[in-house]
């Protein structure tokens, strides 16, 4: 048995300027964190027979690997050269389709699971990218490196991406103060609807390669803002954040109708009135989770507000481990 715990996360500036049309003309830069809700998954090869069963969702048990309706699971297997005697189970802490990175989490973790089962120990870089090369290229997802990168790594994170591809990855310079200041302003709550970001990610992809140039300008001011509130984080001044986090709100509406909605634009300004100096939509929008900065004193007035609109608060904290491998007891025997 292999027991694999893989971080999800919230970005916290630069997001989407990880997208391949945008970073292979101008670079991309990414702020993010990985926080303490998981994607667990668990692989054991069970001796009677040799077919290969899946437990998510749903329930799979089939005889060869094209019958595996589970697009993740399939392509993983394919990739580390698995096709008979396996079964694989996840359990999550949060829903897929909300926007916390959580197929991104899925993949990073079974990939740690499927090559720890065979005796291979790679780098954190290399699960990144495998993961990252799978969803691209295999499913041809419309994914950004973000989510990838802070599955495997985790802790406040820097993703530096040159035109080429290439990702510097820097652990962000953040006091145990600012960090602490973090988790106690920064308010996230279910807003109870989910949805799959691939029409969103389409739709902001094809804008920056049509060269659309308010596409283009809205993508260079994120990366400002980003790269600002990453300059705030590391001198503690959490404040200034939450102020770029208003000003990327408004950034992020313009660049596809599909982010915001009538409702969620109420209850933005709503929150603004009660205390918060500002926040954002998780993921690529529609749905999901909201990311609130309070100004100190005012969080119990913020989480009112989303208590009358039925949003469940979800608390959380910074992890610092990335993907790990929990249980290690594969069983010996030769195929």
């Amino acid at each position: 048995m292999i027991l694999t715990r893989t971080p999800l996360r919230l970005p916290l500036g630069g997001g989407s300027t990880d997208l391949p049309a945008y970073y292979e003309k101008y670079g991309g830069f990414i702020f993010s964190v990985a926080v303490n809700l998981y994607m667990y998954i668990g692989v054991n090869r069970p001796p009677l027979d040799d077919l290969i069963r899946l437990k998510y969702r749903e329930s799979e048990e089939v005889a060869s690997l094209k019958e595996v309706r589970h697009d993740l699971a399939r392509a993983a297997l394919m990739r580390t050269g698995i096709d008979k005697m396996i079964e694989i189970s996840s359990q999550a802490d949060i829903s897929d389709g909300t926007g916390m990175g959580s197929s991104a989490a899925y993949l990073v973790g079974l990939l740690n699971a499927l090559h720890t089962m065979k005796g291979e120990s790679l780098s954190r870089r290399h699960i990144a990218e495998e993961a990252y090369s799978i969803a691209t290229e295999d499913l041809k997802f419309p994914d950004g490196k973000q989510d990838f990168y802070l599955a495997s790594f985790g802790n406040f994170c820097v993703l530096d991406i040159a035109q080429n591809g290439s990702v510097t990855v820097i652990n962000a310079n953040i006091s145990k103060t600012v960090q602490d200041d973090f988790e106690r302003r920064c308010l996230l709550f279910y807003t109870g609807i989910r949805r799959r970001s691939e029409e969103i990610l389409r739709e902001l992809q094809h804008n920056v390669r049509q060269n659309n140039e308010n596409a283009l300008n809205l993508k260079h001011e994120t990366k400002r803002i980003g790269k600002t509130i990453f300059n705030a984080f590391e001198a503690g001044r959490l404040d200034d954040f939450g102020g770029l986090l208003d000003e990327h709100w408004h950034i992020k509406r313009k660049m596809s109708a599909k982010i915001s909605s009538e409702l969620f634009d109420t209850i933005y300004e709503k929150a603004r009135s009660a205390g918060a100096l500002g926040g954002k939509i998780v993921g690529a929008g529609g749905g999901g989770f909201f990311l609130i900065y309070c100004k100190e004193g005012t969080q119990e007035s913020v989480r009112g507000l989303f208590a009358e609109q039925g949003m469940r608060e979800v608390k959380f904290s910074v992890d610092f481990a990335g993907t790990q491998v929990l249980v290690n007891k594969p069983r010996q025997f030769t195929l």
